[in-house]
């Protein structure tokens, strides 16, 4: 395969997991009213909330890379459709630290089990030396492009 081809393989195959998502959550009920992007958003707050602190909007625009209003535009969102709560820092009052509620908490768990489903079915077509080899290989490509961004960041 060519460059050019892995790279529009990328593209697609990009494409084709966020399409995946949105019609394969479209029914179910903890998630039939949440884009892609909302539920993206709520993996992150769950992915930086620790015991039961949860991230300030700061870090989760920094964990994203999106501006602090976009980021409070969008978790005001989550808040509206009670996905999300907002309170603020005990320690610094012009902090917001954002939780997740039951509903929001519903919502992750029917995300990350649609994606662990996706990814059995897929495997269920490979070899256990195929599925390592793409694991691997997705593993190295992720790691060299977490660089690249890294790389990019400490350049500006």
């Amino acid at each position: 395969m060519s460059e050019l081809e892995l790279g529009n393989t990328l593209y697609k195959l990009y494409h084709t997991v966020v399409k995946l998502e949105a019609t394969g959550l479209r029914d179910n009920k903890n998630c039939a009213d949440l884009t892609v992007n909302e539920l993206n958003l709520i993996e992150c707050i769950r992915s930086l909330t620790k015991g039961n602190d949860g991230p300030t909007i700061s870090s989760i625009a920094s964990e994203l890379d999106i501006t602090r209003p976009s980021t409070t535009v969008a978790v005001n969102k989550l808040c509206s459709k009670r996905i999300a709560e907002k309170s603020e820092c005990s320690n610094d009052g012009r902090s917001v630290k954002v939780k997740l509620t039951a509903k929001g908490e519903k919502a992750y768990n029917a995300h990350h089990t649609f994606q662990n489903s996706l990814i059995k079915s897929a495997k269920q077509d490979m070899s256990e030396e195929e599925y390592g080899k793409i694991a691997d290989s997705l593993g190295k490509l992720c790691v060299f492009l977490n660089s690249k961004v890294e790389n990019s960041e400490t350049n500006e």
